[in-house]
């Protein structure tokens, strides 16, 4: 039992779970024919209905009128078939090596027609092929371009803007004066904003500046 139970654990993963979840089961409107007679219906033997005689009569009739119908066209198309027989067989014997060659000339000749227009056609074709897929190359060369050129004015205008900023950084040059300022200017950052934006510092009694961004 336990070997059983390991057996099953092995089979349904949680992968395998998961994709027997992914199947429809499908339900069919009636039972499949593969699983035989019900039990209640294997000895039934269904009635038969009878039909009404002016009704056999009528179907009698159309049936025959079908059959002959069906055998007349067949017997048409047999002697067109065989009198077509007739025909090209006259016209082959009665044709000579020179009226032959002809033919097989005229033959070449409306296949190297065929030929020269169809080569027309695909020539035209592929010209007009090329031509959009060089309007449509061009296209994505100026679009890449333009794309270039904005990129390159973005980051000259964020170095222009890094560039103004640069000049209040703090370096070995201007350290020692930077350390003087904030000690002479100390800064503050114990406050409190307000619902309307103002700026409450715990010194003040009442609000002495508003956020620049509100």
């Amino acid at each position: 039992m336990a070997n059983l139970a390991a057996a099953f654990t092995g089979i349904f993963t949680k992968t395998r779970a998961v994709a027997l979840l992914q199947y429809t089961t499908v339900r069919f409107r009636r039972k499949p024919r593969w699983l035989g007679t019900a039990k209640s219906k294997l000895f039934r033997v269904p009635e038969r209905k009878k039909q009404i005689e002016e009704e056999i009569e009528e179907l009698k009739r159309l049936h025959n009128n079908y059959r002959t119908q069906m055998k007349a066209v067949r017997n048409f198309l047999r002697d067109e078939v065989e009198a077509y027989k007739l025909v090209s067989r006259a016209g082959l014997v009665l044709q000579t090596p020179e009226q032959e060659e002809a033919e097989w000339q005229e033959a070449l000749r409306r296949n190297e027609e065929w030929n020269q227009q169809t080569a027309a056609k695909r020539e035209e074709r592929l010209t007009a092929e090329r031509a959009a897929r060089k309007e449509y190359i061009l296209e994505r060369l100026v679009l890449k371009e333009q794309r270039e050129a904005d990129k390159k004015e973005q980051i000259e205008a964020q170095v222009r803007v890094e560039k103004e900023q640069s000049k209040t950084f703090i370096t070995r040059d201007n350290i020692d004066k930077a350390i003087e300022l904030a000690l002479v200017q100390p800064t503050s950052f114990n406050f409190a904003l307000d619902r309307d934006g103002n700026l409450h510092r715990a010194a003040d009694s009442g609000p002495k500046e508003s956020n620049p961004q509100s």
